[in-house]
C-alpha cells in the first residue's frame, strides 16, 4: 500500500523556540547523520510504528515537520495504513520528544542572560531546544558502542543495525528507517550481535546494557527522581558515568547533571569563558538543574558563533516552505 498522510497536528513548543535552529542542530547531529531528510524547510524521519507488534514486523511511520504558525511545529504523519487515535497521539509524543518541544528553558535563560560570557552564544542560539535521539533504544546502543571506540565507528555500526534490523517505510522512493527496540537488540544471537558490534566483548556489553535499560523501563527512567534513575543506570553492567548521563540528557531530555570534568566539557567552558574557565563546581552552582541545557546549547552553538547569517538563511527557507503533505 502506498504511504499517505494519515494524521496532521500542530505541536506546541515551550517558548522560546525557533524551528530553524532545530533544523540547523539536526544537520550538525553527527551520530544521526543520514537518518533524516531536510528539504524546503521540512524535515522527514522515520519512527517505529507505535503498535509494538507492527513495529516488530518491520512497520514504521514517517514524520514530516515544519515551522508551525504559532512557534511550534506542524506535523504530518505518513503511514501505509490509518492510525488509531492512540497511535497518532504516540507519534505526536515521539516527535515532540525528539525535538525537545516541551523543554522548559526559562530557568536556563534567566541565568544565562545574567552571564555576560553567554551573550555571544544566546545571540545565535536563543530558541534552540535540544534535538535528541529519536528513541531511547538508539541512544542506548550508540553510547554503548562509543565505549573504547570512536564516534565514527559507533555511528557506522548504529547505521548498519538500523538498515538491517530497523522498521522502515518508503516515501517518495526514499527508504526511511527507524531503530530496532532494545528487546530486539538484546535478543540477537551471539554471532549476529558480534557482527554488528565488531567483537565479542563489545557485543556482550551491548547485550547487557540493552537488556538492563529495557528492564528499568523508559517510563520509569523518565519520571523517577533524577538521582534514582542515574543510580539505577550506574548499577547496570557496562554503564559508567558518561553513558548514564548521556542517556538521561540526550535520550530522555533530563538536564540535571553533566560530567563537566571530562575534556570535551572543559574545552567548551574555555571557548565560552576563556582560560581559566569556571570550575565544574562553579558551573554547577551557577546553572543548577539547568546545567544540561548549558552544556547542550554551548556545544551545539560553538560552530554558529561566526555570525547569525546562516541561521537567518534557514529561517527564510522555513518561512517560505509549503505545509507538510501539500
Amino acid at each position: 500500500m502506498t504511504p499517505s498522510v494519515v494524521h496532521r497536528a500542530v505541536l506546541t513548543a515551550a517558548p522560546p523556540y525557533d524551528f530553524a535552529l532545530s533544523v540547523r542542530a539536526l544537520e550538525g547531529f553527527g551520530p544521526m547523520a543520514g537518518e533524516h531528510r531536510v528539504a524546503d524547510g521540512c524535515v522527514r524521519r522515520a519512527f517505529a510504528h507505535p503498535d509494538p507488534a507492527k513495529a516488530a514486523a518491520g512497520a514504521a511511520v514517517v514524520a514530516q515537520v515544519d515551522a508551525g504558525p504559532t512557534g511550534g511545529v506542524r506535523l504530518a504523519v505518513l503511514a501505509a495504513a490509518p492510525l488509531t487515535a492512540a497511535e497518532a497521539a504516540a507519534v505526536e509524543q515521539a516527535v515532540a520528544g525528539w525535538l525537545g518541544l516541551a523543554d522548559d528553558l526559562r530557568g536556563f535563560h534567566a541565568i544565562a542572560d545574567a552571564d555576560p560570557a553567554m551573550a555571544p552564544v544566546l545571540r545565535v542560539a536563543r530558541g534552540l531546544h535540544q534535538v535528541r535521539f529519536p528513541s531511547l533504544s538508539e541512544a542506548t546502543i550508540y553510547f554503548t558502542l562509543t565505549q573504547r571506540s570512536t564516534q565514527w565507528f559507533a555511528g557506522a555500526r548504529r547505521r548498519r543495525m538500523a538498515a538491517e534490523l530497523g522498521p522502515s517505510l518508503v516515501v517518495d522512493d526514499v527508504v526511511y528507517r527507524s531503530f530496532p527496540s532494545l528487546e530486539v537488540v538484546a535478543g540477537l544471537d551471539d554471532e549476529t550481535l558480534r557482527g554488528y558490534a565488531g567483537n565479542a566483548q563489545r557485543a556482550a556489553r551491548v547485550r547487557e546494557v540493552a537488556a538492563g535499560v529495557a528492564g528499568l523501563g523508559e517510563t520509569w527512567l523518565r519520571v523517577a527522581p533524577y538521582c534514582d534513575a542515574r543510580t539505577a543506570l550506574l548499577a547496570l553492567p557496562g554503564v559508567g558515568p558518561f553513558t548514564a548521563n548521556a542517556l538521561l540528557l540526550r535520550g530522555l531530555g533530563r538536564p540535571d547533571e553533566v560530567p563537566l570534568e571530562m575534556r570535551q566539557f572543559r574545552l567548551t567552558a574555555e571557548q565560552v569563558y576563556g582560560t581559566p574557565p569556571p570550575t565544574p563546581a562553579e558551573l554547577r552552582a551557577r546553572y543548577g538543574p539547568h546545567i544540561g541545557w548549558w552544556s547542550y546549547i554551548t556545544r551545539t552553538a560553538a560552530a554558529w558563533r561566526e555570525g547569525p547569517e546562516e541561521v537567518q538563511a534557514v529561517r527564510e527557507m522555513v518561512r517560505s516552505s509549503p505545509s507538510p503533505g501539500s
